[in-house]
């Protein structure tokens, strides 16, 4: 029987757009017998909630647009604009502040996109956040398991317990190149004298890898 995508109600057909959410239990950390390394176990389960392609987008759509609401805040601060809108140094106020309602316009974007207010048949009618209600995660958590398919900083699902698509393969690759290429931009910028222009670059890096693992789970 096919499942029914939690989020919305639709037939879920890839089992490769489910959301994944690992669990982990017993964790046992000790020293090896010839005292060399620090030997960790622990219990790891994957509970997966059905969901349909739609809501899959909608929630890598509403992930990107907080990577870029938080990018845009750190660019604007980068900038020096910000301390022109609070007089720290001299600059004109009111272009500061025109750039500072630009800023906030990705901000503006998440919300209403979090929200499901925009008119946009591939959003999700529900959050992200909505899966730890479906039975199976609330039993887990009542059962003493903890959220993550392991303690830290062993985060990653055990390899073929997460099915894929191979369009989001290939996505988490191209994701996963641009933002080392972003970093190494990083580094060249900076030792060239544009510290503001490193940290956007810096931004970018970050809010790349993090979809980079969201596409990928098995990153």
């Amino acid at each position: 029987m096919t499942p029914e995508c939690w989020f919305c109600g639709r037939t879920a057909h890839h089992r490769g757009h489910d959301r994944a959410i690992g669990f982990h239990k017993n964790v046992d950390t000790g020293l090896t017998r010839w005292v060399v390394v620090i030997r960790t176990r622990w219990q790891s389960d994957v509970v997966l909630v059905p969901r349909c392609a739609r809501c899959h987008t909608g929630h890598m759509i509403e992930q990107l647009a907080l990577v870029l609401a938080i990018a845009a805040v750190i660019a604007y601060a980068a900038s020096g604009q910000l301390d022109h809108l609070l007089v720290i140094t001299s600059g004109e106020k009111s272009g500061a502040a025109i750039w500072a309602a630009v800023a906030l316009l990705p901000a503006a974007a998440w919300i209403a996109i979090r929200q499901a207010w925009l008119p946009f048949g591939r959003l999700a009618p529900r959050r992200l956040r909505y899966a730890r209600q479906h039975p199976d995660v609330v039993r887990h958590r009542e059962e003493g398991w903890r959220f993550r398919p392991g303690p830290f900083p062993y985060w990653g699902f055990p390899e073929g317990t997460v099915p894929l698509p191979p369009s989001h393969r290939i996505g988490g690759v191209v994701l996963t190149v641009l933002a080392a290429a972003s970093f190494v931009a990083t580094i060249v910028i900076y030792f060239r004298g544009s510290s503001e222009l490193a940290g956007g670059f810096l931004a970018a890096t970050a809010g790349l890898g993090f979809l980079a693992t969201k596409v990928n789970p098995e990153a």
